[in-house]
């Protein structure tokens, strides 16, 4: 596979930024309400992104109309992920394998979502993965 600028940039982007966010969620005090704990992070992450969005184009009433369900979906899901990693590691989640397995899982799911929803090719190259992916999950087990 090969990769060209932005997409090696994007790369670079997701796995440092999972590094960092499983150490973080591992970290955060457990005396500290899970909750207040995200709503600190989801406010120093809105900000931010705030901040990169007025340098970069400003926020204007047509970038506003544009907003679609999308958003919303995608706060809750950020929520959900968020606060399910945080109260699993708390419960006792490892943090060598739960990212592994639940991101196997999430892979799994969208194999069928991509292929059978968005129509995209589902080759004998993707059931192999697939198989491969599910007999990890089992040697996990």
């Amino acid at each position: 596979m090969t990769l060209n600028t932005s997409e090696a940039i994007s790369v670079a982007l997701i796995i440092g930024g999972g590094v960092l966010y499983h150490l973080c969620q591992k970290s955060t005090p457990t005396a500290l309400d899970p909750f207040l704990a995200l709503c600190i992070s989801f406010g120093l992450a809105s900000l931010t992104c705030m901040a990169v969005s007025l340098t970069r184009r400003g926020v204007s009433a047509e970038q506003l109309h544009r907003v679609n369900w999308a958003s919303i979906g995608l706060a809750l899901a950020v929520v959900g992920i968020e606060s399910g990693y945080l109260i699993g590691y708390r419960s006792g989640l490892k943090l060598n394998i739960t990212s592994f397995v639940c991101n196997t899982l999430i892979a799994l799911v969208l194999l069928g979502v991509g292929t059978f929803i968005y129509r995209e090719n589902f080759t004998l190259r993707s059931a192999g993965g697939m198989i491969l992916c599910a007999l990890g999950l089992l040697l996990l087990r």
